[in-house]
């Protein structure tokens, strides 16, 4: 899954192509999957034991050891879709994390790079790599850190980029921001 720093951007680029939206709900649900948010009961409807970060991607348990597939296995749509529908600025925003979640690993960061690691090691390395980047994305996207994550931000990593690159991270951002949420929902569900 993308760092929070990478929703953010993805989120700031669609609001700039979508000013429809409701900017503060858009935000704190492209956030939402990832952090214990007070009363998500306000904005969707939720399964049992709903700050569980698993069950706030609506995955299923997953013993694999592969850090793509149990990316792939994190997310499932139809049990989202079961629930709710993408009908408010904040669940659109929620279903496009759940996109950028299920794309990010496999798609634009191959997984040939994690077959060699253990599913701990590939996190370990994926987080470190997260904090390195996290400040060269607030810096060029100009990002707002909401109040909801600011203890969850470091931008302490150690080293340099070996898994993620810059222009990588770009070109998600960009690809992701364009998604038609519509289309990707009946293209999801029907599969």
């Amino acid at each position: 899954m993308p760092c929070l720093a990478i929703h953010l951007a993805v989120a700031k680029k669609y609001l700039e192509k979508h000013p429809e939206e409701n900017k503060e709900e858009f935000m704190l649900g492209s956030i939402a999957p990832d952090i214990d948010l007070p009363n998500i009961e306000k904005y969707m409807k939720v399964i049992k034991d709903i700050n569980n970060k698993k069950n706030r991607h609506f995955g299923e348990n997953n013993p694999n050891n592969n850090l793509v597939q149990y990316m792939k296995r994190k997310i499932n749509f139809n049990k989202f879709f079961s629930l709710n529908d993408i009908n408010t600025s904040f669940l659109r925003a929620y279903f496009l994390h759940l996109i950028c979640d299920y794309y990010f690993f496999g798609k634009y960061i191959k997984d040939d790079i994690f077959k060699n690691m253990s599913l701990d090691e590939a996190i370990k390395v994926g987080y470190n790599e997260y904090n390195i980047i996290t400040p060269i994305l607030i810096k060029k996207y100009d990002l707002e850190i909401p109040k909801e994550i600011k203890d969850l931000i470091s931008g302490k990593g150690i080293g340099n980029l070996k898994i993620l690159n810059e222009s990588t991270i770009d070109k998600f951002i960009e690809e992701m921001s364009n998604i038609n949420l519509d289309n990707k929902k009946k293209e999801l569900i029907s599969s």
